[in-house]
C-alpha cells in the first residue's frame, strides 16, 4: 500500500495526509468505511486487527504491528493503540523525526516476547518512547516496556487500590497505591534509572490522545 494512502475517517477527524500514510502499511478501508489495522504473530502470519470508525476504536486483543523499525531508528514509540500512536503523532508532528522514529503497536495481551523480537531490529542506543494511556493499564504497559529494556523480570498484580509488585529474580514483593503509580515512582521504588519516556495527554479526564482527538473532533463539529 503506498506511504500517500489516506482515509475518510482520518481525514475527518484532522489527520494530516503525510500523517495517516506512514500508518497505512498495515490498513486498508472496508466496505463500512471503518479502517482496519492488521497484527501478526511471530511467524508474520495476521492474528487480529484493531478496527476505527467514525465514533469508536477496538484494539487489537493479540498480535503485534511494526512500522519503519530498523538499527538505525533512533526514537522507538510504542502503544496499544493505532487509533491513539496516529491521533499522538498528529500532535506531535513538529516534534518528531519521522524519518529516524519506529513504531510498535501490541496487542491487548502484551505478548512479551513479540516485542522482544520486535526490538532486536533496533540500536540499544534508540530511544524509546511509551504512548499508552492514562489508565492503571496503561502505566503498567508503561513499566513492563521499562522492565523488558532493563532485562528484569516483575510481575504485577493489581489489589483493592494497589499495585503489587513482584521482583521474580530477586523474589521480592512491594506494593504501590494505584493513584500514585506511573513509571517514574516505579523506577524510584525499584532504585532502577529510567530511560523510557512516556507520552500522557495533560488535559484532566483524559485517558488517550484518540480520547483527546474524539473531543476537540466534536466540538468543531
Amino acid at each position: 500500500m503506498a506511504s500517500t494512502e489516506t482515509f475518510d475517517i482520518l481525514n475527518y477527524k484532522g489527520v494530516d495526509k503525510p500523517i495517516q500514510g506512514l500508518f497505512s502499511k498495515f490498513a486498508h478501508q472496508d466496505k463500512t468505511g471503518q479502517i482496519v489495522f492488521d497484527f501478526f504473530d511471530e511467524q508474520g502470519k495476521k492474528v487480529d486487527g484493531e478496527i476505527l470508525s467514525l465514533y469508536r476504536n477496538k484494539p487489537a486483543s493479540i498480535g503485534i504491528s511494526v512500522l519503519n523499525l530498523s538499527e538505525h531508528s533512533r526514537s522507538i514509540f510504542v502503544s496499544d493503540s493505532y487509533a491513539s500512536l496516529i491521533c499522538f503523532a498528529n500532535q506531535f508532528k513538529a516534534r518528531i523525526s519521522f524519518d529516524e522514529a519506529g513504531f510498535v503497536i501490541i496487542g491487548a495481551e502484551f505478548d512479551l516476547s513479540l516485542l522482544d523480537q520486535a526490538f532486536r531490529k533496533v540500536s540499544k542506543k534508540a530511544k524509546i518512547n511509551t504512548v499508552f494511556s492514562t489508565s492503571i493499564l496503561g502505566r503498567v504497559m508503561d513499566c513492563k516496556v521499562q522492565d523488558l529494556v532493563c532485562n528484569r523480570d516483575c510481575r504485577y498484580y493489581l489489589s483493592d487500590d494497589c499495585v503489587q509488585l513482584k521482583n521474580r529474580k530477586r523474589n521480592k514483593v512491594s506494593k504501590e497505591s494505584i493513584f500514585n503509580f506511573s513509571l517514574r515512582t516505579y523506577c524510584i521504588s525499584q532504585a532502577i534509572i529510567q530511560t523510557v519516556r512516556t507520552f500522557k495527554p495533560k488535559q484532566k479526564g483524559v485517558e488517550s490522545f484518540y480520547q483527546l482527538n474524539q473531543l476537540h473532533w466534536k466540538d468543531l463539529n
